[in-house]
This record gives structure tokens, sequence and C-alpha cells, in this order.
């Protein structure tokens, strides 16, 4: 297993640049004793700053090329554990108890990183914070501009508050990608909108509201929940919503006062498994 190309098919496009490496870690703030959890090491650059700084290193990667090829280079560094795994199948309780706070910094693989964002954002103990670099456009739909909410920026900020800090261009990596990504931080609401085992209902409910974003929301929400028009804009004025606003203006408390509503009323399938 000599071979170290990057695998489209794992989203691999591993960061080289050190003046973004270097971005990252001053962004973290990390002190000696720190717990990070990080996915998708790659070939370990940031790994290695990472480990620099003092903190306690788990590294996930699912590529095992990588773990007998260039990541044998932590073999010998007692705070880095280099995992064997597939985390997007994952959350925090898989790697810390609950009374281990952690923080999650990492070059997401584009592939499933939304997918890994959700999983432990809004499941069993999450990170203090997440300090993550994504494609632009998704970094964009989690930390949107004001008054152009998305599914993710709803769904998540039940869970997190975000800051969209700065944009990389593709030369930082290897292979670049075809388009700019961007570092961003989450950090963990102490007091989440949505209780964890509630997650998977409320995203299919957010997923519902911005089933035609572009339409109205009493529209919108008739279509995504398969209810009549009129049943809806009767929940929208219970709660004080206007039924021709567009999904992307809602705001979060109007979501979760709206999902406590429906809740109440049965319409709420039971959450999808297995995303």
């Amino acid at each position: 297993m000599n071979s170290h190309r990057p695998l489209k098919a794992l989203g691999q496009h591993f960061l080289y640049d050190g003046g973004i490496i270097r971005r990252i870690i001053n962004n973290a703030n990390l002190s000696s004793g720190d717990r990070v959890l990080e996915i998708g090491p790659g070939r370990g650059n940031l790994t290695k700053s990472l480990a620099d700084s003092g903190a306690s290193i788990k590294a996930i990667e699912i590529d095992e090329r990588l773990i007998e090829g260039p990541l044998q280079k932590f073999s010998d560094t007692s705070n880095v554990s280099i995992i064997h795994g597939d985390a997007a199948s994952t959350c925090g309780t898989d790697y810390y108890k609950e009374e281990q706070n952690y923080a999650l910094i990492s070059n997401l693989p584009y592939n499933v990183g939304t997918k890994i964002l959700r999983n432990f954002l809004s499941g069993q103990h999450p990170p203090d914070y997440s300090l993550v670099m994504l494609q632009k456009e998704v970094a964009r739909n989690i930390v949107p501009i004001e008054g152009k909410g998305t599914i993710l920026s709803c769904f998540l900020g039940a869970f997190i508050s975000g800051n969209f800090l700065f944009t990389v261009k593709p030369k930082s990596f290897r292979p670049p990608p075809k388009v700019d990504s961007a570092v961003i931080k989450l950090d963990r609401l102490k007091k989440p909108l949505v209780p964890a085992e509630e997650s998977g209902l409320y995203f299919d409910f957010v997923t519902a509201v911005f089933r035609s974003p572009r339409k109205q929301v009493h529209n919108s929400l008739s279509l995504g929940l398969k209810v009549d028009s009129p049943t809806v804009r009767n929940w929208l004025d219970e709660v004080m919503i206007d039924p021709v606003r567009r999904p992307g203006t809602l705001g979060l408390m109007e979501l979760q006062h709206l999902f406590d509503l429906i809740k109440t009323t049965g319409t709420l399938s039971e959450p999808r498994t297995g995303d």
C-alpha cells in the first residue's frame, strides 16, 4: 500500500499552505492538554501544528494507505493518536466521555463534511467549538449572510452560533479543488434550541420548511409536509409568522416555536435514519 494519491471518492484535498495552517492554529488558541478531534488528517500537515500546541489529538482517518504511509510519522508522538475509521457514522460519544470537553478542528472531507457536522453538532456530546474548513459555498450555507437562511444554517443554528473567518484559495491544496474553500468557527450553544434526541425530527421539519425556498413559506411548508395550505396558514398565524414571507427570512426562534407547535399536531413523522 505505497500509493498515496488523493482519492476523489473520499473528497481528499490535502492542505499544504503553511500560512493557512498558522491562521487555523491562531484561531484555535489551543493550550497544552486541550483535547482536539481531527477528522481526515490526510498527510498530517495540520495534525503536526495541532500537536505542536501541546494539545492531545485524536485524528480519525478512513484511508488506510495514509495511516500506513505519511501518518506513520506520528507513531512516536505521545499526544497524537491516529485512529482508523469512518467518522461520518459517529459522534462525540464515540471518542470522548461526557465529562471530557473537546474541540473539532479539521479540514473536512468535501464529500461528507456536512454529514459529519450534522452528526457531531446535533448529536450526543458535541464539541465545545468546531473550527473547520469546507467548500466556501457550503460554509456560507452554514454561516449565511443575514436574511438568507438555508436548511443547514437553520438546522445547525439550533445547536451552534457560527462565524465565517476567511476564504482559502485552491492553490493551498494538493490537488487543488475547483472551488474556493473557507474556514468557519462554530461555537456550541450552552442551551440548544432543540434537544439532541429530537434533532432528526427537527432536520426533517427544517427540510420541509425549505421544500421550495423561493415560494412563500405557507406554500413551501404545505408542500414539504403534504398538508393543506389553510392548515399551515393557521399554524403560522398562531406563532405570528407572516405566511407570505420566504423561508430564508425566518429566525431561529421563529422556527423553534413553529416546530414546537407542529409537534403537538402529530403531523411530523419519525425522523429518517441512515442519512
